[in-house]
């Protein structure tokens, strides 16, 4: 039978958030008071909740303690509640700002002196002394006049800090995402989100986290290590007994200590893009402080923190930097941060400036030793050979408040000059922070130089958190002197999985193209292959990609040979001829000659210098458009460039160790629709080129220097793919135990995926599968190492679960409740590319019961008179349950009518005549044909009778009433008393007016209360209220 609770998705989230926030010391505030309590549903604030917290502060002059006017708290009030005239983030610095360090207010004093004092919007030190209250159902109006109405806020003090979005379990949680996202944007709320510290979407099974302006995909799971802590406050706060993934994530989040911690200490603002700490990030810097304040039991100050390149290390830094700023036990803190490379300088400079900490650079050896003698130089940069004239200066400062934060501490600086940073600041503590692991047998020298190790980050847990994608190796190695056979057979592997019609395309293309020298053609080979692989597999995508070359001379020609392919615009970024960069600083005549003409007649007219040409560059690569898809390097680049964008690193050229570590890692990155990244070597970088990528041992590579759990999950070859492809494909499978993999009748698999959870579970795993396919199509080796055969039919299987996907979504109405766009464009583009003609393929959107043409159209993909049938139920009650308030007659009447045809259905089951009961039930709806008769003086007035049915149908609920023809006539009479008691009330933003409100609560009062007394109802006014609620609700979606 059909359940209410499918209109209702309040008791498996939402109020199980509310009761377990009760628990944690939040009051729990009714709609009804919180609107009163805001005095128009345009403000957001608990205005009195915050002038009793401002107003109980007190402020001491001559012994004597003053309390705060209430002319200053007014004024408190109304800088806090800035206006946002310069955009959502600015506005919302100004009011982090504000609260975080306070205002400043300007008093008047007893003896008539004027001085200020400082006032503090939140006691982040001592948690109990602020106003903690939770409400839900918060609705605010929008600059339309519409309204827009979060499921729970929190507030601390009055101040909205959090906003939450609850789902059913049944629902994507990242629905709840872009519900807060599209709620900030100008047109919605921002004026809500100005405040929010934290913005959350959870059903009972998942919980993501962002702030004000996160994108969607950097919102993330929380995952505490601190569980003993969690579980036990979990079991204590668990609204009956069970714990939930939705109670570990808020206890974690929202218990009233760590809110504020997060608050205050890990959230900043990176170049007018708000920013708050993933979990990792906030426990390592807690345990850094732990390190410096040595309360782990290591006894040293310093230490080694390794988080995988990709995972935000530079952002734990300036969390690190700002909480040792405002602990009260280090005393004008100073930072010195310390890289070994001029562009790795230049970017942490950035980074800290764009976070408004105003860093200095120190751009010569006697300019580093002249900013740390100032000590109003709070942040300092500086590459680590600078300390080297600091020695011959016979520069020395002793101070203990000195912070060295040393990025890439497992490279030079642990050496020789790391022996001078220690002669020149020798009391400084040294914080050595790494992106890569670091090799065993610099380990103990590593941690004998800095300390013992903090915190690690590997970059299997990164992966497994979605912080970075997993990288896929594939080899397609091109040997030198390559023969025209050779290049038949390269070129046939090319085009392995593509189909006759495009392998015909490319033999026509290159038939002719290889003309040049024997000593040219593997160059010619490798840009062919880049070209294709790049408009086959990357453009379609939206990706770019960057290729590495052995020299810069040899970059350039790259670049040529590119160029002359056509449609791909690529760009070099190399050092000039008259500086070093790598091992090629001995150039001959010929290439100093190549290099020196790309920068006179490429670089300089157009940029003026090369620095200038390379922001270029890095700015234009990472923009979606096509300018600068691909970029050509030798060195640059592959350090330090963080580039989301970026899906493919082609390899021309040898690396090893912690170069090819940090250069793979290039294309990590998270990026929407990026599952993976590829790395694609021409070159050998690995000793095996085929079969299992034994990484660990590998010695060509310099990957057996490293630590099996340091560099697990760093690489997967075509082996490891084709076993992950196997399970995710079982994984699929094993949700249909009893169906044999050859049964053709779509009913058989629709019906094992009736239930919300097993059929979630079935988007999700086809989700994976469609991964696994699609780098199948995407990667030749793997493609060659499945063969052909199976590759087909891993194809096929796809394409069939897709359509089963497509049938079931529309048949249960689940299209506006999958995230979806990501996986449907990367399946369309796989299927149109490796498909045959009769394997087409569109994606599926919900169905259209409001036109029949289109109806009829969409329903023609369903096989069977069930499925059809079920699809019209499930589409109708999305449609009446959007009207339970707007149409309450509608709604309740088709509600009854879909719960009867179902009834008899299950009675029956007769599928044809349950599909002609759907299709009328539909029908009638179009049309406007509830079916239920109203007494006739109301029989041509939507209004009233919306009144009527809502009380009709409350009354016989609570009160036993039996309705008759005098009954009906009777309630018939008092609908049009309540309709006149509201429309003789409404004027302009009624809806907003508290005492609008309370005026026509108090007459429907009356007329219901006379109603029930005449009728000798036994009505409690507990259900007064509730029908008097209803009744307004309809009347605000009315007038």
């Amino acid at each position: 039978m059909l359940d209410h609770r499918i209109f209702n998705e309040r008791p498996e989230s939402q109020e199980r958030m509310i009761k377990l926030l009760q628990k944690l010391g939040y009051e729990y505030v009714p709609r009804a008071v919180a609107e009163e309590k805001r005095g128009s549903k345009s403000k957001v604030i608990f205005e009195d909740e915050l002038v009793k917290f401002l107003g109980r502060q007190i402020f001491d002059y001559k012994g004597e303690k003053l309390h705060f006017s209430s002319e200053s708290i007014g004024k408190a009030i109304r800088e806090l509640d800035a206006p946002i005239t310069n955009g959502l983030m600015m506005t919302s610095k100004v009011i982090y700002d504000l609260l975080c360090m306070g205002k400043s207010l300007e008093q008047t004093l007893p003896d008539g002196a004027m001085q200020s004092f400082d006032i503090k919007y939140i006691d982040f030190d001592n948690p109990a002394n602020n106003i903690w209250q939770v409400t839900d159902e918060f609705e605010v109006e929008r600059p339309n006049g519409k309204f827009a109405r979060p499921d729970i806020v929190l507030l601390v003090n009055g101040i909205p800090l959090v906003v939450i979005e609850c789902k059913k379990s049944s629902v994507d949680v990242i629905e709840g995402v872009r519900q807060n996202i599209r709620n900030w944007h100008p047109d919605y709320i921002p004026h809500l989100f100005k405040f929010a510290q934290i913005v959350i979407a959870t059903n009972s099974n998942e919980f993501l986290y962002g702030t004000c302006g996160t994108a969607e995909k950097h919102f993330n799971r929380w995952k505490e290590e601190q569980k003993d802590w969690q579980e036990e406050l979990c079991k204590k706060c668990s609204p009956d007994g069970k714990i939930v993934e939705q109670d570990r994530a808020a206890v974690s989040l929202l218990s009233r200590e760590r809110l504020l911690q997060l608050t205050r200490s890990f959230i900043i603002y990176d170049a007018n893009i708000k920013k708050i700490a993933r979990y990792k990030q906030f426990f390592a810097v807690k345990k850094c402080m732990d390190r410096i304040k040595m309360k782990d039991g290591k006894g040293t100050k310093n230490g080694v923190l390794w988080h995988t390149q990709g995972s935000g290390k530079t952002i734990s830094m300036i969390m690190l930097v700002k909480m040792i700023q405002r602990d009260k036990d280090f005393e004008n803190p100073r930072f010195i941060l310390v890289t070994d490379r001029k562009n790795l300088d230049k970017q942490i400079l950035e980074n800290f400036s764009n976070t408004k900490m105003h860093p200095t650079r120190a751009t010569t050896g006697r300019g580093l030793v002249s900013l740390i003698k100032d000590d109003g130089k709070t942040v300092v940069t500086t590459i680590v050979n600078k300390f080297e004239t600091a020695i011959k200066m016979n520069f020395r400062k002793e101070n203990k408040n000195i912070f060295l934060i040393i990025d890439e501490g497992h490279r030079s600086h642990y050496g020789r000059l790391n022996t001078y940073m220690n002669v020149v600041l020798p009391n400084a503590v040294k914080l050595a922070f790494t992106g890569t692991p670091l090799i065993k047998e610099e380990k103990k020298n590593t941690y004998d130089k800095f300390g013992p190790l903090i915190d690690s980050y590997t970059m299997e847990d990164a992966i497994s958190d979605g912080v970075t994608v997993p990288l896929v190796y594939e080899g397609r190695i091109i040997p030198q002197g390559i023969s025209n056979a050779k290049i038949d057979e390269i070129l046939k592997y090319v085009t392995a999985p593509l189909s006759e019609e495009e392998k015909e395309k490319l033999k026509k293309k290159y038939s002719t193209f290889f003309h040049l020298s024997q000593t040219t053609k593997r160059l010619e080979m490798v840009a062919v292959n880049v070209f294709e692989h790049f408009i086959h597999y990357c453009r379609p995508k939206g990706f770019k990609a960057i290729l590495t070359c052995s020299s810069r001379a040899s970059a350039i020609d790259m670049y040529h040979e590119l160029e002359s392919l056509g449609d791909l615009n690529s760009a070099v970024v190399i050092s000039p001829s008259d500086t070093r960069e790598g091992d090629d600083d001995d150039l001959s005549n010929s290439s100093r000659e190549k290099i020196n003409s790309f920068f006179s007649k490429i670089v300089i007219p157009l940029h003026g210098d090369s620095e200038t040409y390379e922001e270029y560059v890095r700015t234009t690569f990472n923009r979606e458009d096509n300018d600068i898809e691909l970029i050509i390097v030798k060195d640059k680049l592959l350090t330090g460039f963080d580039a989301p964008i970026a899906a493919v690193l082609y390899v021309d050229k040898p690396m090893r160790d912690h170069n090819l570590l940090q250069a793979i890692a290039r294309v990590n990155r998270v990026y929407p629709g990026k599952d993976f990244g590829l790395i694609v070597d021409y070159y050998g970088i690995f000793k095996k080129l085929h079969g299992a990528l034994d990484l660990y041992s590998d010695e060509k590579s310099g990957m057996n220097q490293f630590d099996k759990d340091d560099i697990k999950d760093v690489l997967s070859g075509p082996q490891e793919n084709s076993r992950e492809l196997l399970r995710v494909r079982d994984n699929l499978l094993n949700l249909f135990p009893s169906i044999p993999i050859d049964e053709r009748r779509t009913s058989v698999w629709q019906e094992c995926l009736e239930k919300d959870d097993l059929r979630k579970e079935f988007y999700e795993r086809l989700k994976e599968y469609s991964k696994m396919v699609d780098l199948l199509f995407s990667s030749y080796e793997f493609f060659n190492f499945v063969g052909v055969e199976k590759a087909e039919e891993y194809r096929r299987e796809l394409l069939f679960f897709t359509k089963l996907r497509n049938s079931v979504s529309l048949i249960h109405d689940d299209s506006g409740e999958m995230s979806t766009k990501e996986y449907d464009d990367k399946i369309k583009n796989l299927l149109n590319k490796y498909v045959m003609a009769n394997d087409a393929w569109t994606v599926q959107e919900p169905l259209d019961i409001m036109y029949k043409a289109k109806m009829d159209e969409q329903l023609k993909s369903l096989a069977d008179s069930r499925s059809k049938a079920d699809a019209i139920k499930t589409r109708m009650i999305a449609e009446i349950s959007s009207r339970e308030h707007d149409d309450p007659a509608i709604y309740m009447e088709f509600s009854e009518r879909i719960k009867e045809t179902i009834r008899r259905y299950e009675e029956e089951r007769n599928t044809e005549k349950y599909l002609a009961n759907m299709e009328k039930l539909a029908e009638d709806l179009r049309e406007g044909r509830s079916g239920k008769s109203y007494p006739a003086r109301i029989d041509n007035d939507s209004d009233s009778k919306a009144f009527y049915s809502t009380v009709l149908h409350e009354l016989q609920e609570h009160s036993g009433l039996k309705a008759n023809e005098a009954i009906e006539e009777d309630i018939a009479i008092l609908s049009q008393g309540i309709k006149r008691a509201i429309t003789g009330n409404t004027k302009i933003d009624w809806r907003d007016n508290v005492t609008v409100h309370k005026r026509i609560m108090a007459e429907l009062d009356d007329l219901i209360f006379d109603f029930i007394e005449a009728h000798g109802l036994k009505v409690s006014t507990d259900i007064i209220d509730l029908i008097l609620d209803k009744l307004l609700i309809v009347a605000k979606k009315r007038y």
